[in-house]
């Protein structure tokens, strides 16, 4: 797997997805085994930010450095999933989720996990 491949992968990902309304995406890539991908997903509910900092390691994605964050359309933060390594007492340290005003564990998510997230708020809300 090159990084190329990871963009792609997931590209693909967010195209196929029914809910996403309008998206924009930027990659970065420094050369085949790293790069950055980021954007903006719109859903008729909300908007999901988010950026990754991706190296490929033994054609592996490792993310080095992520943030997902997804919000209603009225700018209320649903949740977060971020690695950057302000919450020590966190079990899943660095890994960890933000709902609320509450900081709980979590592993890495994938973008697969992110969205079923989105289809699940939107389910409890329609």
């Amino acid at each position: 797997m090159t990084i190329d491949d990871y963009f792609l992968k997931t590209e693909q990902i967010i195209v196929d997805f029914d809910l996403v309304v309008w998206h924009k995406t930027e990659k970065k890539k420094t050369d085949d085994t790293f790069g950055i991908f980021k954007g903006l997903l719109y859903f008729e509910e909300g908007r999901l930010e988010f950026i990754e900092v991706v190296r490929i390691i033994a054609k592996k994605a490792l993310k080095i450095k992520y943030k997902y964050h997804f919000m209603t359309n009225e700018n209320k933060m649903i949740f977060r999933y971020d690695n950057v390594k302000h919450h020590p007492n966190i079990s899943t340290f660095p890994h960890h989720k933000h709902i609320d005003n509450d900081i709980i564990p979590s592993s890495e998510p994938d973008f697969m996990l992110i969205l079923s997230e989105i289809r699940e708020f939107k389910n409890l809300n329609s």
